[in-house]
């Protein structure tokens, strides 16, 4: 008589164990947790999630010469041409449309006003006015033009210079959640800074559970937890980084219009989709006052953006 064990059908390793990897760049920590039943194929696909990154970090750094971004700066105002990797184009793409719909408090050519804040921060000291006019003349996102058919950029003012310190970490993380997705691994959680996305929950959860902040009954900004599937969320804040001078806040956040440091203490959480547009928008929402902020939230009704 033959006798059949159905429970050695069942696929005792279907469900995968928690792997939880980190890797330093672009100024934060990244961290990448997926669930599957084998170590070894966790850490060799999440270190393929890594080397993506680190290969964004090469084409989006500013601080480094030889990035792309850096060499396309310095063909401001040459008159030139630039044809530019696929993914400064996507990239580029996304700045410009967030540029357009806040009416330019979120501007990638933000560069020269980032330089002369960073100089502030290290400093701790006020920049002058005509460091700031200075740098101010060089920023307008309509002055960056793209060519849809040839993906070539040209920037028309001269020494104009490229930041995408409010969208390069949100994008980094979306493209290493889709190496980890075109892997095969369904449940991940992919974080960098402030920027988090998740895919499909953990094995038997409804939801994975993120620590964020928000504010209580009596409007304190506290940490707080949020369950989220297959969405991104990025934060958005001076909590950390500011200037005191003369009595007065400045934030690390800049607006472009300006040309200042934000004064209003406050704190952004924007989830949607995909993190990419989720970070732009919570630097965009962290500058614009309140009613500006809600014409931008229509516009983009996918995400929520919350400002404490």
């Amino acid at each position: 008589m033959r006798f059949i064990c159905w429970f050695l059908l069942v696929p005792v390793f279907a469900i995968g164990q928690r792997q939880e990897f980190f890797h330093p760049q672009m100024g934060t920590l990244f961290q990448i947790i997926v669930y599957t039943p084998d170590s070894n194929f966790a850490r060799q696909v999440s270190n393929l999630a890594f080397a993506r990154i680190d290969s964004l970090n090469q084409i989006f750094s500013d601080y480094q010469e030889s990035s792309e971004i850096s060499r396309l700066s310095k063909t401001a105002g040459t008159g030139t041409w630039v044809k530019v990797s696929p993914d400064m184009w996507r990239l580029l793409r996304v700045s410009q449309k967030i540029s357009r719909q806040s009416n330019g408090a979120f501007d990638i050519t933000i560069g020269a006003l980032t330089k002369v804040w960073r100089k502030a921060f290290r400093q701790s000291q006020f920049p002058t006015n005509a460091e700031i006019a200075k740098a101010k003349h060089t920023v307008d996102y309509r002055s960056l033009r793209m060519n849809g058919l040839s993906h070539k950029v040209k920037l028309l003012l001269p020494d104009t210079r490229l930041d995408a310190g409010g969208i390069a970490k949100g994008y980094a993380v979306d493209a290493a959640m889709k190496v980890l997705r075109k892997a095969g691994i369904r449940s991940a959680l992919v974080a960098g800074g402030g920027d988090i996305r998740v895919s499909n929950p953990p094995p038997d959860k409804a939801a994975w559970i993120i620590a964020t902040k928000g504010a209580d009954a009596t409007g304190q900004i506290v940490d707080l937890e949020k369950n989220l599937n297959n969405r991104a969320i990025s934060t958005s804040g001076d909590t950390y980084r500011f200037l005191e001078w003369e009595g007065i806040r400045y934030s690390h956040i800049i607006d472009p219009r300006s040309g200042m440091g934000i004064q209003h203490r406050q704190f952004t959480r924007v989830s949607g989709p995909r993190c990419t547009l989720a970070d732009a928008l919570a630097t965009a929402a962290n500058v614009l006052p309140l009613a500006e902020r809600d014409k931008l939230a229509k516009k983009f009704p996918k995400y929520l953006i919350e400002v404490y």
